[in-house]
């Protein structure tokens, strides 16, 4: 089975997301030492490009989403995916989508500072006609590793890192399953990005 035809079912629904060409904001979410659990970050980090266009904002919220606050108030999005492993009663690497009202019932894994739903009412506190949906992917790890190392430190500096919180602090530690998932998401992503909002030079903040 062949991207188009595994994630159908993603592709049809983000398409219903992006068809209208909503300001789009995509903030991930989780802890990158944490096995599967830095799925979040990875697909954020690998999307980050796409920032220079102005209806575009990827967004990595880490452990601390709270964090990104002021910048999801000062972009003002119609639209923002919360992308997180979650807990489903279902298989290993099954990735689906969740209405805002449901978002509660399938809580993310992760031991974030803030509770999602608090976090949900915080931002439609301050941008009150925001629409939400959660991207959610069961995990097949979440082994917290002893031994870590930087991201990209022959990349990326330190300073580089705390000027552009962006940039994942440690390294990834996804299993073999759920990076080729975030790749192929962040695949999926880029070409309906591509489609949608028919991105050009012209285009950037």
């Amino acid at each position: 089975m062949d991207i188009s035809e595994k994630y159908s079912h993603i592709r049809q629904d983000l398409s219903s997301i992006f068809e209208n060409k909503p300001k789009f904001l995509l903030l991930g979410i989780g802890e990158n030492r944490m096995g599967d659990d830095g799925a979040g970050q990875y697909i954020s980090f690998y999307l980050d490009k796409f920032n220079k266009y102005s209806k575009i904002a990827i967004i990595n919220g880490g452990i601390t989403p709270e964090e990104r606050l002021d910048e999801i108030i000062q972009f003002q999005p119609e639209f923002m995916l919360i992308l997180d492993v979650i807990d489903l009663p279902a298989p290993a690497g099954t990735v689906d989508l969740f209405e805002e009202s449901r978002m509660q019932n399938y809580l993310p894994i992760s031991s974030h500072s803030m509770p999602l739903p608090v976090f949900v009412d915080r931002c439609r506190q301050y941008i009150p006609e925001i629409q939400m949906k959660l991207l959610g992917i069961k995990p097949y790890s979440l082994e917290f590793l002893d031994h870590y190392s930087l991201f990209k430190e022959d990349i990326y500096d330190l300073d580089e890192k705390e000027a552009n919180p962006n940039i994942p602090f440690y390294d990834f530690n996804l299993t073999k399953e759920m990076k080729e998932i975030c790749d192929n998401l962040v695949q999926i992503f880029a070409e309906l990005f591509q489609e949608y909002y028919e991105i050009d030079n012209s285009d950037k903040r």
